[in-house]
C-alpha cells in the first residue's frame, strides 16, 4: 500500500485531488474519466495520447455558454499553445491559483526556484522526468480576459484547518490500507503496477515509458484518489476553492459575459459540472478532447 500511495500522490500532483462528485437530486455522477482519458486505438495495446476535455454547458434561452476546461499541470508545450489559442475565443477565462486576489502568474518568477511552492517544485520535477513542460511557464495569464478565481493562501489554510483536511487525509490512508490488506486482487494489481514502473524506469526511452505508465495509473487509481484526497463532506482543496470560482462566475454572468471558460485542474471539474447543472441550470451539450501528452513512439 505504501508504494501505491506514492503513485496516487504523484497522480494528485499532476491533476489535483478529489476525482468524483454526485448530484443526488438528479442521481447523476461525474468522474475523472468525463474530463480525462487515455486514447488507445482499436486493436492496439499501446496508448497514443493522454487527453483532457473541454466540456460545454449551455443555456440556449440566455445564450450563455460555460466551458469546463480540464488542465494537467504538466504537459506538452503544444498542448498549452493550443489552450492559449482557444482562450482568445472567450469573454472570460477563470483560472485557479491559490494566491492573493487578482494575482497573475509571471513565468519568469515561476521559474525562479526561490519563488516556487513545494507543489510547483514537485510538478516541475515530475515534468522534467517525463520530458513535459510546466503549465505556469506557458499559459498566458496576462491576457485581458484571464480572471483569477480562487482562494487566497490565508483563506485556503484557514478553511483546510477548519475542515481538518490533513487529519482526514491521514485517516483515509489508514482506511484504504485496511481495505486493501486482505484484498488478493488489489495486492496482485499493486505488484503488477510496481513491475510496470520498474520496467518503465529502465526502458530504452524512460520519459515515454513513464508517461505511459502514469497516464494509465491516473485512470486506474481514480477511485483510490477519491478516498485519499476527497470525501463526502468535501475539502478545502476542492470544494471551497470551487465555491470561490463559482462566486466569480456569478459575477461575470451578471456583468453580461456570454462565453466563459473555467480553467482548473481536471480533479476539480466533477464538482463544477454538478454545480453548473444544479445551481446554474445549464445543460451539458458537447465535449471536445485535446491531447495533453503525446504517447506515440517517435521514429
Amino acid at each position: 500500500m505504501k508504494n501505491s500511495a506514492v503513485i496516487i500522490t504523484a497522480v494528485f500532483i499532476i491533476v489535483g485531488s478529489s476525482l468524483s462528485a454526485v448530484c443526488a437530486e438528479e442521481a447523476k455522477a461525474y468522474s475523472l474519466t468525463d474530463f480525462m482519458r487515455v486514447s488507445i486505438p482499436a486493436g492496439k495495446r499501446q496508448p497514443v495520447s493522454f487527453d483532457t476535455a473541454v466540456v460545454k454547458f449551455t443555456d440556449a434561452a440566455k445564450k450563455l455558454e460555460v466551458d469546463l476546461i480540464a488542465a494537467v499541470h504538466i504537459g506538452d508545450k503544444s498542448y498549452y499553445e493550443e489552450l492559449n489559442r482557444r482562450f482568445k475565443e472567450y469573454d472570460a477565462v477563470l483560472y485557479e491559483l491559490v494566491a492573493e486576489s487578482g494575482t497573475k502568474p509571471d513565468k519568469t518568477l515561476v521559474e525562479t526556484s526561490k519563488n516556487r511552492s513545494a507543489l510547483s517544485s514537485a510538478q516541475n520535477g515530475i515534468g522534467r522526468m517525463l520530458a513535459l513542460d510546466f503549465q505556469l511557464s506557458h499559459i498566458d495569464y496576462h491576457a485581458a480576459n484571464m480572471i483569477h478565481a480562487d482562494l487566497s493562501p490565508e483563506d485556503f489554510y484557514r478553511r483546510a484547518a477548519e475542515r481538518g483536511d490533513i487529519v482526514q487525509m491521514m485517516f483515509n490512508v489508514i482506511v484504504l490500507s485496511v481495505q486493501k490488506s486482505g484484498d488478493k486482487k488489489a495486492a496482485k494489481d499493486e505488484m503488477k503496477s510496481q513491475g510496470r514502473l520498474a520496467a518503465a524506469a529502465f526502458s530504452p526511452n524512460p520519459p515515454l515509458a513513464l508517461k505511459r505508465f502514469f497516464a494509465m495509473e491516473l485512470i486506474r487509481q481514480a477511485d483510490d484518489a477519491v478516498l485519499l484526497f476527497g470525501g463526502e463532506g468535501g475539502s478545502a482543496i476542492i470544494s471551497d476553492r470551487n465555491a470561490a470560482a463559482l462566486k466569480i462566475l456569478k459575477k461575470e454572468i451578471k456583468d453580461g459575459k456570454k462565453k466563459i471558460g473555467i480553467f482548473y485542474g481536471g480533479a476539480h471539474l466533477p464538482e463544477f459540472a454538478v454545480s453548473l447543472e444544479k445551481d446554474f441550470h445549464l445543460k451539458r451539450t458537447a465535449t471536445d478532447w485535446l491531447p495533453a501528452w503525446d504517447l506515440r513512439t517517435k521514429h
